[in-house]
């Protein structure tokens, strides 16, 4: 049974709070993206945390599990993440970390047996293997808003595939907007990020690209019309080309990406991600686009490529986790380029990968059964960062 205590007590509150001197320095945001698929529903592992469950079971792979799991045996694990008490720490460790705002993946219910009535979840679901059906993909979320320490970081959304197109899941993006803690940058503007967006979701969202870009030209204007500043919104995908080249058809205001896999069977150094992502970040200026830089904490799919679930295909190539000192190197990376290319990083903010992606990556900052808060004992040395 991993514990750390009873959780962060409400000490770390008191002792994280800012100062009540604000900075006129320029002050550059950090998000992190959150995956939350650690979940019961009715009992039973939802229909994605099974895949989860089953990847990180056996024992080589406990060391990567969050603080409210447990081990129960060398093969089996458990947890539920889907509760308010656990929540409520996810937000004090992230505060301690210094970190801004969570950017919470955003996808479609499902019934049971993966049905859904919605056309763009059902186009969804089928470019997904078939499997990715999620019961209940919002409970961090609705956690995270019910909580009593929602105002120590803020939200957004990192909205899925077509499924935006959708005027149902518009009314519900503009409600978050109106919430108090929801991200905003420049001088007030939402900020939205949408990752794989490709023909098909062109072809289901709008009939092509010409189509959705005037979808989500009417979105934009549901936000004015309602007193919402115009939508800051980032496209996400792997190819600095390509992102922007959809980005522009959607007219959207940026790119940036979700991860950056690779790395070898027997584990590639850190560093090297370091540089992927620096050289990411170089191309998109270099093609005049506006860009959200990403910093990436690990990339290692090996319990998906030995128990692999049917939404993707990862295999054992992967990266070595950063040490403390290549943790805090890439933080600081990011968070100089977007201060010196602030033309190109207007938004002026940054996105971390990931909070929670334990299956994907050894990387990831929640505290874990064999990093236990290193890393965000790590952040919260060097955050928050000023230009």
């Amino acid at each position: 049974m991993l514990s750390f205590g009873v959780y962060f007590c409400a000490t770390l509150y008191l002792s994280s709070t800012i100062s009540a001197v604000a900075s006129e320095r320029l002050r550059p945001t950090v998000g992190v993206i959150r995956w939350d698929a650690w979940n019961l529903f009715n009992g039973q592992y939802d229909a994605i945390s099974y895949y989860l469950h089953r990847a990180l079971s056996p024992e080589k792979f406990h060391y990567r599990i969050p603080f409210y799991a447990s081990v129960l045996s060398p093969t089996n694990i458990s947890f539920n993440g889907d509760m308010q008490t656990v929540m409520d720490n996810e937000i004090l460790y992230a505060k301690h970390a210094g970190l801004d705002y969570w950017a919470f993946d955003t996808y479609c219910t499902f019934g049971p047996n993966c049905t859904t009535n919605n056309t763009y979840c059902s186009q969804y679901y089928k470019q997904t293997s078939n499997q990715y059906c999620p019961r209940n993909p919002a409970y961090g979320l609705n956690l995270y808003l019910s909580s009593t320490y929602q105002s120590l970081i803020n939200f957004t959304l990192v909205l899925l595939g077509s499924s935006p197109c959708d005027i149902a899941f518009q009314e519900n993006y503009l409600e978050h907007m109106k919430h108090p803690h929801f991200q905003t940058v420049l001088d007030g503007r939402p900020l939205l990020y949408l990752f794989q967006f490709d023909d098909a979701e062109a072809n289901s969202c709008g009939g092509g690209w010409t189509g959705s870009k005037q979808v989500f030209q009417r979105f934009r204007q549901m936000a004015i019309s309602r007193g919402i500043q115009n939508p800051y919104m980032v496209l996400m995908d792997f190819n600095v080309q390509t992102v922007q080249s959809h980005a522009t058809m959607l007219g959207f205001d940026a790119i940036s990406t979700y991860a950056l896999p690779g790395g070898t069977q027997q584990g590639t150094p850190y560093v090297e991600l370091l540089h992927s992502a620096q050289t990411w970040w170089e191309s998109a200026r270099q093609v005049g686009a506006k860009m959200v830089p990403l910093a990436p904490t690990g990339w290692d799919p090996r319990p998906r490529a030995e128990n692999p679930v049917p939404w993707t295909d990862e295999g054992p190539e992967h990266y070595l986790q950063p040490s403390v000192e290549e943790l805090q190197q890439l933080i600081r990376s990011g968070i100089n380029f977007t201060c010196t290319y602030n033309q190109t990083a207007e938004a002026q903010t940054m996105i971390i990968y990931a909070w929670n992606e334990c299956s994907e990556t050894s990387g990831s900052l929640v505290p874990s059964l064999g990093n236990g808060t290193l890393y965000i004992d790590t952040l919260s040395k060097i955050l928050p960062m000023y230009c």
